[in-house]
């Protein structure tokens, strides 16, 4: 079982790393033209054939072993290789513009049952609030001036400014606040209605956003979310859904599990069996009206938040039991699987366009449904192709076989410095044939589903400090589904699923 706080902390250091450092594939990528993959989708040409013939000689079992002469890069595969059931793989426009009123009105109803919802409308802080935030932040005050630990004089002028103009805001908010909370609840129903939110723009500043969403709870603590966040904005759109439960989760810890694995692991407190619990989630992705297939399901352990009072140094327990199953799907077009990937890494680029991978999970716990997270949610456009000429596996199994070594030891060079070594270990467990985004150039999310070798597994590093003294060298393994490398099935070029193409 994982140590979800170590885990988490982990997984923070991996995402500054992401946020800071080269994308170790940018010298092996190169940014597609979508206007020139739609040209190609029509016509074969060299050794590309439609998905047909390609099955005529379909792919067989793929084993393949590597290792670098540092002994710091270790790949193998061993998986046979999946085709779609259908005899085309089509391509499509599409565009990243919200979900649809359908889709938010069949999960509402399923997940509310007809039970009243609203929303929460004026000011719900009081002056007892407030005097409770003040009295905090005072003793947080003085016990940053009396904190003793080393650190540069600069810094801790400017963290003791912070929080005397924090305590400063509050003294002057506080003639302004009611005795009494203010708040009331509206009923609401599913209706998407414009919303504003405020955004950040690249010179610092902010702006207002309209956009149609949904924010809405029951008496029983359900808590549900959508916002339809514009193409052109910095942000994605976002769909949550929460209910209350013995415990609280984070959904990117999960252990992967077989159905049989599952019951035998999961906590006696998870009163739902694997079918039980996998028939809700499947219930609740069909209420959408979308196609999906499970991806991958898992366990999750449960916490608790031992000190709730406190806002800013919260500690958790751990259930030290898997209390929840969590079920990842992914869209199915035209009987094609759509490629997905846990990977919560983004551009390093300031000035590209954040355009996450479409994920949908559901987590299921002695509460029943208890979450709902769903990001980034496409709409197809506009059919570009039905029936697409595609490269042949053994071209992928080529590209492979010569860049994802160039890309992991880009990815040891940049984690590598003179106070830490690092070696990696990559198996790649399937090859399906699927349809991948590539998002277009410019500063909306747009894009294209092109057909793409998809080679999923794990990716392990090892942290070798020189320091004996640091306990750091536990290594650190990718969250599953994991895209080891995707190869473009229409031009043979990699698509990164950092960058979007």
């Amino acid at each position: 079982m994982k140590q979800r706080q170590k885990t988490a902390c982990l997984c923070i250091a991996a995402l500054l790393l992401a946020g800071c450092a080269k994308s170790p594939e940018k010298d092996i990528v190169t940014r597609k033209n979508t206007e020139a993959l739609v040209s190609k989708a029509t016509e074969a040409d060299g050794s590309r054939k439609p998905l047909a013939e390609n099955k005529e000689q379909p792919p067989e079992h793929y084993s393949w072993n590597y290792d670098n002469s540092a002994g710091t890069l270790h790949i193998d595969v061993d998986t046979d290789v999946a085709l779609p059931e259908t005899d085309t793989i089509p391509m499509y426009r599409l565009s990243c513009t919200g979900f649809t009123q359908e889709q938010v009105t069949g999960l509402y109803d399923y997940l509310f049952q007809g039970r009243e919802t609203f929303r929460r409308e004026g000011e719900s802080y009081t002056k007892a609030d407030c005097e409770k935030d003040i009295v905090e932040a005072r003793k947080h005050l003085e016990d940053i001036k009396q904190d003793t630990t080393e650190r540069p004089e600069e810094e801790r002028e400017q963290v003791i400014a912070y929080n005397q103009q924090f305590l400063d805001d509050l003294l002057a908010q506080y003639d302004t606040l009611p005795e009494e909370s203010q708040e009331k609840k509206v009923p609401v129903d599913s209706t998407l209605v414009d919303q504003a939110t405020t955004v950040m723009t690249e010179d610092g500043g902010s702006r207002e956003e309209i956009a149609p969403g949904l924010t809405c709870e029951s008496d029983e603590g359900d808590y549900f979310s959508v916002n339809n966040t514009p193409v052109e904005s910095p942000g994605w759109p976002g769909l949550y859904y929460q209910k209350p439960g013995k415990y609280n989760y984070d959904q990117d810890i999960a252990d992967p599990v077989t159905p049989q694995e599952a019951d035998e692991k999961k906590s006696p407190e998870l009163s739902y069996t694997y079918a039980e619990a996998k028939a809700l989630a499947d219930e609740a992705i069909a209420s959408t009206g979308i196609d999906a297939e499970l991806v991958q399901a898992g366990l999750l352990e449960g916490y608790t938040v031992i000190n709730p009072e406190e806002k800013d140094n919260q500690e958790t327990k751990g259930a030290g039991a898997y209390t929840a199953f969590q079920f990842q799907y992914a869209r199915v077009i035209d009987g094609i699987p759509v490629a997905t990937t846990a990977s919560d890494y983004v551009s390093d680029d300031e000035t590209a366009l954040v355009w996450p991978y479409e994920k949908i999970n559901v987590v299921v716990s002695e509460a029943g449904i208890q979450q709902i997270n769903w990001d980034s949610p496409v709409s197809l456009d506009e059919s570009v192709a039905n029936d697409v000429p595609i490269l042949p596996f053994d071209e992928a199994k080529a590209v492979f076989e010569e860049l994802a070594p160039l890309s992991h030891e880009g990815k040891i060079e940049q984690h590598s410095d003179e106070n830490c070594s690092v070696s990696m270990d990559v198996h790649v467990n399937q090859v399906r044939l699927s349809l991948m985004r590539v998002k277009n150039d410019g500063s909306k999310r747009q894009g294209l589903y092109v057909p793409a070798w998809i080679f999923y597994g794990t990716e392990t590093t090892h942290w070798h400090y020189q320091d004996p003294g640091i306990d750091g060298d536990e290594p650190t393994t990718e969250s599953t589904p994991w895209i080891v490398l995707a190869v473009n099935a229409v031009d043979g070029t990699v698509i990164d699923q950092v960058e979007g193409y």
